[in-house]
C-alpha cells in the first residue's frame, strides 16, 4: 500500500528527489497538463485564432453563437484558464468588473450573483461585489471612479432607482444594469416581470381566486414599478380585484405591509410577496393575527430558494431565471467593453412556477379586497 502525504518521510516515500524516488519527469507525468488554446480548437473543430478571440472576449462577428458556446463550454470542462496578468497588460485592462447590488444578504441575488460569477470565469473576468444602501442609495454615475481609476472594466449596476437625481446617464464607463431599467436606453439587462404576474394571476384564478394583493418593494425600483404596473393591468382587464401595498424589501417591511393589509376591511383571498425577506415578515404577520395559510389566504412568493419548501407550510412560488440573468448581464457588459455593441436584453426564460402548500381554492365566501 502507498503512503500519500506523510509528514517526514523518505524520499522513496513522498516521491520526491533520490535516487530511490520517483523521478521529477515521471512524477509530473502523471499529473494533468493544463489546457492549451489548441487543445480547445481541436475538440471544437475550428482554429485556434477562433478560440482566442473567444476566449479573450472579443468574438468576431462571423462566429456563430453556437459555436460560441461550444468554446466556452470546451473551455471549462477542461479547465481553461487565460494568463489574467498577460492578457491585462496587452489589453490595458483590468480583467475585472464591479457589480452592485442593494441587499447582499437577500437569497435571490446569490442567485443572481452566481450565475454572472460564472459567465465572468468563462470569459477571463473575476467580479468585485459591491453593496450600496437601500435607505441612501447613490446615483448609479458616482460609481463611475472604479472604471476611471482603473479598478473595473465596466460596471453591472443593480440599483438604478426611479427618482429624478437617479435619472441622468452614466457617462464615460461601459455599464449596464442588471434586473433594472435605467436612465439611458440600451443598457438595461431585465426579467419579465409582467410575464411573472400573468402566471401567477392565472394560476390563482384559475383556483377560483377574484379578490388578489400584491405586497412589494418601493415603487422607486424600477422592478417593483413594473410588476405592479403588470398587476394592475391583468387584474384590471380580468375583473379582479387587487390591493397593493408597498414597504421596504425587509422582514419588517414585509411585516408592515401585512398588517396594514389585515386592518383594512375584508381580507384577499390569494396575496402575491415581491422578495423573500418580506415574505417572512408577512408570514409572520399573519400568524400573529391568527390568519392560517392556505386556509383564509393563500400565499406566492415573487422569489425562489429551496429554503421554502422546508417552512412550517411550504410556500409556492415563481422561479425566475436570477442566473441566466446574470450570465447575460455579465455577456452585454463584455460587449460593451469591447465595443462591439450595445442593445437592451429581456431574459425570459426558464421561469416557471413551483406549486408548494401555501395555495389552495378560495374559502366559500371571499370578500373583496380594498383598492
Amino acid at each position: 500500500m502507498s503512503r500519500v502525504g506523510i509528514a517526514g518521510g523518505t524520499g522513496a516515500e513522498s516521491g520526491v528527489g533520490g535516487a530511490a524516488g520517483v523521478p521529477g519527469d515521471a512524477a509530473r507525468a502523471g499529473q494533468r497538463r493544463a489546457s492549451r488554446l489548441i487543445d480547445i480548437a481541436e475538440a471544437v473543430g475550428v482554429h485556434v485564432s477562433t478560440v482566442s478571440r473567444v476566449l479573450n472576449g472579443d468574438p468576431a462577428q462571423s462566429i456563430r453563437p453556437e459555436v460560441l458556446e461550444r468554446i466556452l463550454l470546451t473551455a471549462r470542462q477542461q479547465g481553461y484558464r487565460p494568463n489574467a496578468l498577460a492578457r491585462a497588460l496587452k489589453r490595458q485592462r483590468t480583467g475585472a468588473l464591479a457589480m452592485v447590488v442593494p441587499l447582499l444578504r437577500n437569497p435571490s441575488w446569490a442567485r443572481l450573483q452566481g450565475g454572472a460569477l460564472r459567465r465572468a470565469r468563462e470569459r477571463g473576468y473575476v467580479v468585485m461585489i459591491m453593496e450600496e444602501p437601500t435607505e441612501d442609495p447613490r446615483p448609479p454615475g458616482e460609481h463611475n471612479y472604479l472604471v476611471e481609476e482603473s479598478r473595473a472594466d465596466g460596471l453591472l449596476l443593480a440599483t438604478a432607482l426611479r427618482i429624478p437625481e437617479h435619472a441622468r446617464e452614466v457617462s464615460g464607463a461601459p455599464h449596464v444594469y442588471v434586473n433594472r431599467r435605467g436612465p439611458d436606453r440600451g443598457h438595461d439587462v431585465v426579467m419579465d416581470e409582467p410575464g411573472a404576474i400573468r402566471m401567477f394571476v392565472d394560476y390563482a384564478a384559475g383556483l377560483g381566486h377574484r379578490s388578489f394583493a400584491l405586497l412589494d418593494g418601493l415603487p422607486q425600483v424600477d422592478t417593483v414599478y413594473r410588476r405592479v404596473g403588470a398587476a394592475r393591468r391583468i387584474c384590471a382587464a380580468a375583473g379582479l380585484r387587487l390591493a397593493v401595498r408597498h414597504a421596504e424589501t425587509t422582514e419588517e417591511g414585509g411585516w408592515q405591509a401585512a398588517t396594514k393589509l389585515l386592518r383594512n376591511g375584508p381580507l384577499p383571498t390569494v396575496c402575491g410577496v415581491g422578495s423573500l425577506n418580506q415574505l417572512f415578515g408577512v408570514l409572520a404577520a399573519l400568524r400573529a393575527a391568527g390568519v392560517q395559510v392556505p386556509r383564509d389566504m393563500s400565499v406566492v412568493s415573487f422569489d425562489e430558494d429551496e429554503c421554502l419548501a422546508f417552512l412550517e407550510v411550504p410556500v409556492t412560488s415563481i422561479s425566475m431565471p436570477l442566473p441566466e440573468l446574470g450570465a447575460a448581464a455579465v455577456d452585454a457588459l463584455i460587449a460593451r467593453i469591447e465595443g462591439t455593441g450595445a442593445r437592451d436584453v429581456m431574459v425570459r426564460e426558464p421561469m416557471s412556477l413551483r406549486k408548494r402548500a401555501s395555495v389552495a381554492p378560495p374559502p366559500a365566501r371571499p370578500g373583496p379586497a380594498g383598492a
